[in-house]
């Protein structure tokens, strides 16, 4: 079995190596004409030969220089406003008056001189009291050192470093001793009130009939008096002691009216004359 697939072998490689040597058959040659189309003669010399121009750079394009014009175009300007239609305008109203400058003066004194003629008819005799008095009874001991008149009992409560205005530094340790007539017009039942700090009493017809004696705070006191028509004499007697306040009022209900008021001035009288105490001119 050997030698028979050695021989097969060796057959099988003469077979191929005599076909690698035969040689293989010459090629037949074809013959190609290349057909030219007939150019006139006039064409070719117009024929640019086939050569690339050579390549130059174009010169910069240089823009002129515009001058700038302040023109807006058409296209883009904002169209003029039309012209507004005068209206009937009301003239603007005047200028406001200059405010007037209040004046600050010094408020009414409630006492003044007794000049003659005067329409104040309260007259007042003004004492000095000793530190501690603590009643209006220290008026009679003393006689007073000056005079003045006042139109209405209204001293409201107030401080009394203020002291009464018209009478100076007077604030502490003084006394009042005020005389006025009143004219009833009829016979009625009158409610008086007598507000004061410190110390008051008031008299009618030499009458005490309201006691507000003693150093205290403002405080009232109120009665009930019948009185007729005609002429009434009034006496308050008043003393202040020390601080920090200071007040005097006298005020009437008549018949009838719901509040307290003043008694109206048209009421109101100088005293006689022979009531009043002489004045002390030096002290």
């Amino acid at each position: 079995m050997v030698v028979v697939l050695l021989i097969h072998l060796a057959l099988l490689a003469a077979v191929m190596l005599s076909r690698a040597h035969k040689p293989e058959p010459p090629q037949r040659a074809v013959d190609v004409v290349m057909l030219q189309e007939k150019i006139p003669e006039e064409k070719i010399a117009e024929t640019p030969p086939d050569i690339a121009p050579p390549t130059v750079a174009p010169p910069p394009l240089v823009m002129p220089t515009l001058p700038v014009l302040d023109i807006v175009p058409d296209a883009i300007r904002s169209p003029a406003p039309a012209p507004v239609p005068a209206l009937a305008v009301a003239p603007p109203p005047p200028a406001p008056a200059p405010a007037k400058e209040v004046a600050t003066s010094a408020p009414p004194k409630i006492f003044e001189e007794c000049a003659e003629g005067s329409d104040r008819r309260m007259i007042a005799d003004v004492y000095r009291l000793s530190v501690g008095n603590q009643s209006v009874s220290e008026i009679r001991r003393r006689k007073p050192i000056k005079r003045v008149c006042m139109a209405q009992l209204d001293i409201t409560p107030r401080s009394f470093k203020e002291g009464f205005p018209g009478l100076g530094s007077t604030n502490e340790w003084f006394g009042l001793d005020i005389r006025f007539t009143v004219t009833i017009q009829e016979t009625a039942t009158y409610q008086l009130m007598l507000l004061a700090d410190d110390g008051a009493v008031l008299s009618v017809d030499d009458e005490n009939v309201i006691d507000n004696d003693g150093i205290h705070a403002p405080t009232p006191v109120a009665t009930t008096l019948k009185l007729e028509q005609g002429l009434h004499n009034f006496r308050v007697r008043y003393f202040q002691g020390p601080g920090p306040d200071l007040a005097l009022m006298l005020a009437w209900k008549k018949p009838g009216a719901t509040d307290f008021g003043y008694i109206p001035r048209s009421l109101i009288g100088r005293p006689p004359d022979g009531s009043l105490s002489p004045i002390l001119a030096k002290e």
